[in-house]
C-alpha cells in the first residue's frame, strides 16, 4: 500500500454500506473514501447532514460496523494499528470521540465520575486518576461542577465535559463530531488554543464553515457523495470555497432577512424571575422582552447563560417564580397560563431524541394530526408534503436510523404540521449546513408569526434574523438589529 510517511491516520479506498431494511439494499455511505491525517494540527472534514461524517468517525473509533452491522471495505490504519481488526478497548488510548449527541455518551450521575470511569477502565492508579480528573475539569472551566449531575448542564457544558474526558485520557487522535458548534465563542477559541499548545491531532467534523479553524491553519476536506471531493491547506483557496458553496457549507454574504418596521407585538415577557433549586442554582431575570409577528429573533449567549431555560419558560415547560408571559388575544394581551403556552408556543429541543420517540417517520408526523381529528387521506397528503419539503426519507423509515441532522429536519417537519404562534428553535442549526438551516426557516416562517432561533453561530444569526438578543448570566444585555454579514464576526 502506497501511503506517505506513516501518517497518524491513513484511510484508503474505504467503502461502507449499512445493512438493508427488508428486501431493500441500503445505499453506500462511503464509496472509495481516502484520507490521511498527520500527527499534530487540525483537519476539518466538512459535509452536509447526510454525508456520512458520523459514520466515518465511528468506523475509525471501532464502533461501526462492529455494533451496527454493515459491509466495510478498504484500509484504516491508526498509528500503525489496523482498526478493522482491533476491538474498541484496544483503541481507547489511540482515538477519542466526542459524539454529536452528548447524551448518548454520558452515563454517570456526577461530572467527576464521568471522567474517572474511563481512567479506571484503563487501570490508571488512583492518585493519577484524581490528579487527571481535577486538571481536566479545570481546563474546561468545570471545576465547580465536579459533583453536579451532568443532566443539569447546558448543551455546551455537556460538550465541555466530554472534551474534559478526552483531556483526561489523552488519546493520540481526537475526533470532534460537530462538537465545537455548541460551544460559545470564548470556549471554541480556548479549546482550539489548548489543542494547538499541546500538539494534539484533531479531526473536526462540521456541517458549516468555522472561521476560527481557518485562522489557526487547519487542513480542510469536503465529504460529498461518499468520498472526498475537494481539499485545501487554506480556507481561502478559491476552488475549495467554491466546492463548499456548492454543498451549502458556507453562509451567504448577503442578508436574507430584513424588517425595518416591526409588526405588531405577538408575545411579551415582563418581570420574569426563575431560579433553579439549590444554593448555587442558576437564576434568570428578564425585565422586559417583546417578540413581534413575522420576525426572526436570534438568541445568543455563552454556555450556561440561560438560553434554553428562557426557551422552556416561553413554551410552558418551566414555570417562573415571578412575572408574566403575555400573548396577543385580539387587540390586547392576556397573561398566559402554562397550558396556553404549551398550545401556542412551540419548542424544538436542543437534542432531537428528547422529542422523537415513535417507530417510524410516518408515526411521528401523523401523531399530532390524528389528535386534531384529521382524516386518513388528509393526514397522508400532509405527510407527503412534509417529507418533500424537509427532505425526509421514506415515511416507513425508523428515525433511529436517520442522521442527527436528519432528525433535526424531522423535528422541524413536525412543527410545520402543527403551527404555533411562536416557535423556539433551540440550536436547531447544530448538525445542519447553512443551506439546510435556510430552507428550514423558509418553510417554518409562514407557519409561525414569530421565531426565536437559539444559536452560537453569529454568521447565521446575522444573515437569517431580524433581531439579535444576547443573554449574559441570565439577563438580556443587548437587543439590536444585525448589520450585513461579516465572517470575522463569527
Amino acid at each position: 500500500m502506497d501511503l506517505p510517511d506513516s501518517p497518524l491516520l491513513a484511510v484508503k479506498d474505504l467503502s461502507f454500506r449499512y445493512p438493508g431494511m427488508g428486501v431493500e439494499k441500503a445505499a453506500l455511505v462511503h464509496d472509495g473514501f481516502t484520507l490521511t491525517i498527520r500527527t499534530g494540527g487540525v483537519t476539518v472534514l466538512f459535509g452536509a447532514a447526510d454525508a456520512g461524517k458520523t459514520t466515518f468517525a465511528r468506523i475509525v473509533a471501532g464502533l461501526v460496523p462492529r455494533f451496527s452491522g454493515g459491509t466495510l471495505e478498504g484500509t484504516i490504519l491508526l498509528d500503525g494499528l489496523d482498526v478493522r481488526k482491533s476491538p474498541p478497548f484496544e483503541l481507547m488510548e489511540k482515538v477519542g470521540l466526542v459524539s454529536q449527541d452528548s447524551d448518548e455518551q454520558i452515563f454517570t450521575t456526577r461530572c467527576d465520575t464521568e471522567l474517572a470511569f474511563a481512567l479506571e477502565s484503563l487501570g490508571v492508579p488512583r492518585p493519577q486518576i484524581v490528579e487527571r480528573v481535577e486538571e481536566s475539569l479545570r481546563r474546561m472551566g468545570l471545576s465547580a461542577f465536579n459533583g453536579r449531575n451532568p443532566s443539569t448542564l447546558s448543551g455546551g457544558e455537556k460538550k465541555r465535559l466530554l472534551l474534559a474526558c478526552l483531556f483526561a485520557i489523552g488519546p493520540a487522535l481526537w475526533i470532534l463530531d460537530e462538537s465545537l458548534e455548541e460551544l460559545d465563542q470564548a470556549w471554541k477559541a480556548a479549546t482550539l488554543d489548548f489543542l494547538a499548545e499541546t500538539g494534539r491531532t484533531v479531526l473536526a467534523l462540521a456541517s458549516r464553515w468555522l472561521p476560527l479553524l481557518a485562522e489557526r491553519g487547519a487542513h480542510f476536506a469536503l465529504l460529498s457523495q461518499g468520498r472526498i471531493v475537494s481539499s485545501a491547506d487554506s480556507g481561502d483557496a478559491p476552488e475549495f470555497r467554491h466546492a463548499l458553496s456548492h454543498d451549502g457549507i458556507l453562509p451567504r454574504e448577503e442578508r436574507r432577512r430584513h424588517r425595518d418596521t416591526p409588526a405588531e407585538v405577538q408575545l411579551k415577557v415582563e418581570g420574569v424571575r426563575f431560579r433553579f433549586p439549590g444554593r448555587d442554582g442558576f437564576s434568570l431575570d428578564i425585565d422586559s422582552l417583546e417578540v413581534h409577528a413575522g420576525e426572526v429573533c436570534a438568541l445568543l449567549g455563552s454556555n450556561g447563560s440561560g438560553k434554553t431555560t428562557l426557551g422552556r419558560i416561553l413554551c410552558g415547560l418551566l414555570t417562573p417564580q415571578a412575572g408574566a408571559i403575555s400573548l396577543r388575544t385580539g387587540s390586547g394581551f392576556r397573561a398566559a397560563s402554562t397550558d396556553e403556552l404549551n398550545g401556542r408556543v412551540g419548542y424544538l429541543f436542543q437534542n432531537p431524541d428528547h422529542q422523537i420517540y415513535l417507530p417510524t417517520v410516518r408515526d411521528e408526523l401523523a401523531l399530532g394530526l390524528r389528535r386534531q381529528g384529521m382524516g386518513r387521506d388528509e393526514i397522508e397528503r400532509k405527510i407527503a408534503e412534509a417529507v418533500e419539503l424537509f427532505s425526509l426519507p421514506d415515511p416507513a423509515s425508523p428515525p433511529a436510523l436517520m442522521s442527527y441532522g436528519g432528525r433535526r429536519r424531522l423535528q422541524a417537519a413536525i412543527s410545520y404540521l402543527l403551527p404555533r404562534e411562536i416557535l423556539v428553535l433551540d440550536e436547531i442549526d447544530s448538525g445542519l449546513s447553512c443551506r439546510e438551516v435556510e430552507r428550514l426557516l423558509d418553510a417554518l416562517i409562514p407557519r409561525a408569526p414569530g421565531i426565536i432561533l437559539i444559536t452560537h453561530d453569529m454568521s447565521l444569526a446575522t444573515s437569517l434574523s431580524d433581531r439579535i438578543l444576547v443573554l449574559e448570566a441570565g439577563r438580556l444585555s443587548r437587543d439590536f438589529r444585525p448589520s450585513p454579514y461579516r465572517e470575522a464576526a463569527s
